[in-house]
């Protein structure tokens, strides 16, 4: 792994490392490009986890293709502001929203559970995160009541 400061948010994934340590890390074109299709500045540590760690259980990204793509759609059919991205599209069941534009007081990324309706004007009335690091916490917590303990590693890493 890539020596950098560390942020609350990157001690929490490497101490829980079997949640994210997964397959297809992004290289930094391919995060370089997606940022430049969407036209935002994707978070530090989303670009770190994905080019270091990959998709796993706690990433709760479907991955950066589909980001792309879904953030596109939903720029058009639902009028999505341009600062945010979908992380997870759930289909009929809403989507995961990031807001790229970090939270002036506190200096983190929002992170949105929202049903495609409230869109563009009412997600702030959704189930909201404080942070990434809050969202993916609950990504794990989850995953918890639905994975069997043989299941959280990676085949590719154990």
């Amino acid at each position: 792994m890539s020596a950098s400061p560390t942020s609350e948010f990157r001690q929490y994934v490497q101490e829980n490392h079997r949640w994210f340590l997964g397959r297809l890390p992004e290289t930094v074109e391919s995060l370089n490009e997606a940022e430049e299709a969407l036209g935002v500045r994707l978070p530090e540590d989303v670009r770190w986890l994905l080019h270091e760690y990959g998709y796993w259980h706690g990433t709760g990204i479907s991955s950066l293709d589909e980001t792309v793509s879904a953030t596109r759609d939903a720029r058009i059919h639902v009028h999505l502001p341009d600062r945010f991205v979908v992380l997870y599209d759930h289909q009929d069941g809403g989507a995961i929203l990031m807001d790229t534009v970090a939270d002036a007081e506190t200096r983190r990324h929002r992170v949105y559970n929202v049903d495609w309706a409230s869109i563009p004007d009412a997600i702030n009335d959704e189930i909201v995160y404080a942070s990434y690091l809050d969202y993916v916490r609950d990504v794990i917590e989850q995953a918890r009541g639905s994975l069997d303990e043989a299941d959280i590693d990676c085949a590719e890493h154990e």
